[in-house]
């Protein structure tokens, strides 16, 4: 009886299989339900583990270009470029408020992309899979919109190929200020020593040698005006009191500066042994230091190291001097023995041989000092960095 029932059962059930399977497509349609089924569970696993973020975004009215740093949080290499969407909102000059959508240009080989597009400047410590976006790398991203910016606001969305995107601040960082991310730490200027100015900042080590300072603001932002002695030699600018900052430690400085002109005059932007400058042009003499220097005699900004030696090696940036406001950059990129330098929105310059050795104790510093006449410095922000 029971054999006679399990024979039964059998049966029907092959019976059940077989008319399943002489349905048209069926079977077909089952394994790519199966399929699909994996596919949406490999995506969601490549969702989970990837994870962008955007710091150090940079944009100037009238302008066309938005600059900024991609960074990769999260653990899966990203390579597909072509494939990223990059969004920006922005007030045009001529259109008014807009979105546009950029395209992918590759590798940044100018100064900028064409009108439309963004490329990849460099991609910081790549030294595992070049040209990809591994784990904790960032790369250095160039836009070039279709208009210039009416106004210092734009938010910057990123979307990668796999659907996870990131989108900026917007208004509240309209200004363009770098701002350290949660793996760094740095400060941010212009403050004021003066209590009378009722200025204040979040870096309490520093000092500014000058014998006048005050807080001003015109439509370029807030700045610090540090005016120099009228003794020759005197100097005048921003420099922090405590040597903490390493090459090893991927030191970076921006700032954002004017001077009053650019004669009777040395200028120093960048990081040394020494907090001040040598009453004279051979300033990174016998100190290491990574520096832009303007000498007395200097038409162009030139790009100075030292790894404490008594000679200092200068190299000739071809960026004419100017009274305009102007963006110096200055960073070691330590996976790769060099420091970069980067002036305004053109592409950065970097150096191998005679930088500091990794474990110096460096100041930032962004002095002038006068020659003859007394001089003045606008100092509309101070921005210093490492990670350890």
């Amino acid at each position: 009886m029971g054999l006679s029932v399990a024979i039964s059962g059998g049966i029907i059930l092959t019976v059940f299989v077989l008319i399943l399977l002489s349905l048209p497509g069926l079977a077909e349609k089952m394994f790519s339900i199966g399929d699909i089924t994996s596919q949406v569970s490999e995506l969601d696993d490549l969702v989970s583990k990837t994870e962008i973020s955007i710091e150090e975004m940079y944009t100037k009215t009238g302008s066309p270009r938005v600059n900024f740093t991609l960074n990769n949080e999260g653990s899966i290499t990203l390579w597909d470029f072509n494939n990223f969407n990059v969004l920006v909102e922005y007030t045009g000059a001529i259109s008014g408020q807009k979105i546009e959508q950029l395209s992918y240009n590759g590798e940044c080989l100018g100064a900028v992309p064409p009108a439309g597009q963004w490329c990849i400047q460099s991609i910081l410590n790549d030294v595992a899979d070049p040209k990809l976006l591994n784990s904790d790398e960032q790369a250095r991203i160039r836009t070039r919109l279709s208009e210039n910016l009416a106004s210092n606001s734009a938010i910057v969305t990123v979307a990668t190929d796999n659907g996870v995107t990131y989108t900026t601040g917007g208004p509240q960082c309209e200004s363009g200020i770098v701002l350290p991310s949660c793996y760094k730490f740095g400060s941010y200027q212009p403050v004021s020593i003066s209590t009378a100015e009722g200025a204040d900042g979040l870096l309490s080590d520093f000092s500014l040698p000058a014998t006048f300072e005050s807080v001003n603001d015109d439509p370029d932002g807030v700045y610090l005006l540090a005016r120099s002695p009228i003794t020759p030699g005197g100097d005048s600018g921003f420099r922090t009191n405590v040597a903490q900052f390493h090459r090893e430690w991927d030191a970076y400085l921006d700032t954002r500066i004017k001077v009053t002109n650019t004669t009777n005059f040395r200028l120093q932007v960048g990081f040394t042994t020494d907090p001040t400058l040598n009453d004279g042009d051979n300033v990174c003499l016998n100190d290491s230091c990574a520096t832009v220097v303007l000498g007395s005699l200097d038409a162009t900004y030139q790009y100075i190291v030292n790894d404490g030696d008594a000679a200092q090696d200068v190299t000739n940036s071809g960026f004419a001097e100017s009274t305009g406001i102007i963006r110096i950059q200055v960073r070691f990129d330590s996976a790769n023995n060099r420091v970069g330098f980067t002036i305004n929105d053109n592409p950065e310059d970097f150096i191998t041989a005679e930088i500091p050795a990794p474990t110096v104790d460096l100041f930032p510093v962004v002095l002038q000092e006068n020659l003859a006449d007394r001089q003045e410095i606008q100092i509309y922000y101070v921005y210093v960095t490492e990670k350890k």
